[in-house]
């Protein structure tokens, strides 16, 4: 059974997106088909429609797409089953490319495409802590201050037994819960304390983080030296502690991503001959 490879290309708007989708598909020996999709949380169920006239569905067409469509979606957890019943996944293929907002819980290879930075952009911005934040900070000081909080979170971690195993350590928990419950008081409490803001990535940037390929794209030679800066920032996320640790946290890893500066308009650029190299090779390891 021959299975199919998934990539998924986010990026802001006007990056170069559907360039890079068309130089995918221009340079793919492969069968794809091309979904462009968008998050609309105005909506009661999942829509897919393919209009003939659509100007970025006929682009991937004459880019050889043996497929494509259009598919909106609310953000309310069904638009992952929705997807794999659309029409456009009936059709054979060897490769599917989301275009926009996915669908899907996984891809083979997450890219993202961002222009190179104008106007004085920043990758990362300082955030100062939500009210979300400081208040459940506050509720998790009120539940320790419990004597039997720990053993209500085994509880209501892993269950009776759990509880059960608990309760015959009752001085060890104990200990550390008055552990815990001091050092979130330590420095006048934290009410009186004020928490540091943190790093977060740019709304225009939001997604780049958890790309494995990032693309940024120069359309002259004059942003070349901006897009190479925001190059070494992006590795930065992941050398950088106080940026992991911000923006990433127990959900990251340290696995380097790939960061490419290119012009996706021009096949014979040696960044974009890079992206497609790896494009193709995500391709036939599935699809073969």
């Amino acid at each position: 059974m021959r299975m199919r490879a998934f990539v998924h290309v986010a990026g802001p708007a006007k990056a170069g997106k559907t360039a890079l989708v068309e130089a995918m598909l221009e340079c793919s020996d492969a069968l794809v088909i091309v979904a462009r999709c968008r998050r609309d949380d105005t909506l009661t169920q999942p829509r897919e429609s393919s209009p003939r006239t659509h100007p970025e569905l006929r682009r991937y067409r004459q880019a050889g797409a043996s497929g494509t469509a259009l598919f909106r979606f609310p953000g309310d957890g069904s638009e992952h089953d929705a997807f794999f019943m659309t029409e456009l996944m009936t059709d054979y293929s060897e490769g599917v490319v989301v275009e926009g907002d996915s669908p899907l819980e996984f891809v083979d290879l997450q890219v993202f495409v961002a222009p190179a930075p104008a106007n004085g952009d920043e990758l990362f911005v300082r955030r100062s802590p939500t009210t979300d934040d400081r208040t459940n900070t506050a509720v998790l000081e009120q539940v320790l201050s419990e004597s039997d909080s720990v053993i209500n979170l085994l509880d209501w971690a892993g269950g009776p037994v759990f509880a059960e195993m608990g309760r015959g350590h009752e001085a060890l928990l104990e200990s550390v819960r008055l552990k815990l419950l001091a050092d979130l008081r330590k420095s006048g409490g934290l009410r009186a304390a004020k928490p540091r803001a943190r790093w977060a990535v740019a709304d225009r940037y939001a997604g780049i983080e958890d790309a494995q390929m990032v693309v940024l794209n120069v359309r002259h030679d004059s942003d070349r030296a901006a897009a190479e800066q925001m190059a070494a920032d992006v590795n930065r996320i992941r050398k950088d502690e106080e940026l992991f640790a911000d923006i990433l946290g127990r959900r990251g890893t340290r696995t380097p991503v790939t960061v490419v500066v290119a012009n996706v308009t021009d096949p014979d650029n040696r960044g974009t001959r890079k992206v497609l190299a790896r494009v193709r090779r995500t391709f036939r390891s599935v699809s073969s």
